[in-house]
């Protein structure tokens, strides 16, 4: 059975989850981007959880600020993204920091990707778990959604906000084809993990 747990990162305001496999106390991490993600740290620890994963939706670092902290507690957790993204997370998002520092030298760039989901060919079988990497370009380039059991964890590709496209490496033709692909697709039930705000239906999805 699984687990769901939600942290609003800070200080970004986007949605990291924890997905805990509650049988074998395993874990893996979706979009961590506090800085220091004490809070994900501290809710492995104290709930005796193993990091296997950590999965990026995408390059933007109000996602991904929070991998090297991980990575530096739980070595052994696999830092998984598609190509794109991969190739992406080695040039700076600056815009991000000047937004929220007095600091125009702050760097961070996500230390190593382990695995991209083109080279695990589309999907990952996790503690029982079919996991399905679903190409989703369109807010980024690099943009996938995650398909665990059933559930959708969509980054910024489907979220009840205004869809926003990115103008330095997004394309608004493939962010409408890939909702079209996931609207097609999955049944109006479905439950959607966003990257930012709440949960939702499938079927209450406002466009």
């Amino acid at each position: 059975m699984l687990k769901i747990e939600r942290f609003v990162n800070q200080l970004m305001t986007s949605n990291c989850y924890v997905v805990v496999d509650e049988e074998s106390k395993h874990c893996l991490c979706i979009d961590p981007a506090s800085e220091q993600s004490e809070r994900e740290i501290a809710y492995i620890g104290q709930n005796g959880l193993t990091l296997d994963h950590i999965i990026l939706t995408h390059e933007h670092t109000d996602h991904t600020w929070g991998v090297n902290a991980l990575k530096g507690r739980f070595a052994e957790a696999k830092v998984i993204c598609s190509e794109v993204c991969c190739e992406n997370l080695a040039k700076e998002f600056q815009a991000y920091f000047l937004l929220y520092f007095d600091n125009p030298d702050y760097q961070y760039t996500v230390c190593q990707v382990d695995e991209t989901t083109e080279a695990m060919g589309g999907s990952l079988l996790w503690q029982g778990h079919k996991i399905k990497f679903v190409s989703t370009p369109g807010h980024s380039l690099g943009s996938i959604s995650i398909d665990i059991d059933g559930r959708l964890f969509t980054g910024d590709s489907i979220m009840q906000s205004k869809p926003y496209v990115n103008k330095r490496n997004g394309s608004k033709e493939l962010f409408f084809e890939s909702v079209k692909k996931i609207l097609e697709t999955y049944p109006q039930e479905t439950l959607v993990y966003p990257g930012h705000g709440e949960v939702f239906q499938l079927k209450d999805y406002q466009r």
